[in-house]
């Protein structure tokens, strides 16, 4: 059996989101711009999720487990995939900041080895679910290039923050004001 990411996976997705938008209005009551940020940094997840974790086999093939799990970092050295997990988590470094309080490099950085620590954890569950198959390597390289990319990511958007540095003034209003308070608060 092969579980894909499918329609059936999107509207599950969907649903969490929604649970959770209704549980922060009751609970915050943010801005309805708050909420355009939040809806693509979602829609970001759900495409990392469906790269990382998709698709699952369950058809009994013989356990691969313990080839596809590397511990050693750059052991292969660096590659296209290393560079392609930069790539992939740079709008997790951007996107952050716009979606939780968290605009502190640290803070971000924190976030995002924790992010790529869960996607890696979730593969390995997948491997013992699938009762030692799995179609990705378990590496501690991702780990470690997943979280470079969130730093990049943070990075642009304070280099950005200093060049664009936009007065509180011009608008505390919808998406622009949302924007300019997250810009205006990011720090090293």
């Amino acid at each position: 059996m092969l579980i894909d990411f499918d329609i059936v996976t999107v509207i599950i997705g969907i649903v969490i989101y929604a649970i959770w938008c209704v549980y922060i209005y009751r609970t915050k009551k943010p801005a309805k711009a708050y909420y355009i940020f939040t809806t693509v940094f979602f829609v970001y997840i759900m495409a990392v999720i469906k790269l990382t974790l998709f698709p699952i086999v369950m058809i009994g093939l013989p356990a691969n487990i313990a080839k596809n799990i590397n511990l050693i970092p750059f052991k292969n050295g660096i590659g296209r995939t290393e560079i392609l997990n930069i790539i992939m988590t740079v709008p997790f470094g951007i996107g952050l900041p716009f979606v939780s309080k968290l605009r502190t490099l640290k803070k971000v950085t924190i976030a995002g080895a924790l992010f790529s620590c869960m996607i890696e954890a979730l593969q390995l569950f997948e491997a013992v679910f699938t009762h030692g198959f799995v179609l990705r390597v378990i590496d501690v390289n991702d780990l470690i290039f997943n979280t470079l990319g969130v730093v990049i990511g943070y990075l642009l958007l304070f280099a950005i923050s200093k060049v664009f540095r936009i007065s509180y003034e011009e608008s505390q209003e919808g998406i622009k004001g949302h924007f300019i308070c997250a810009i205006n608060e990011v720090k090293l």
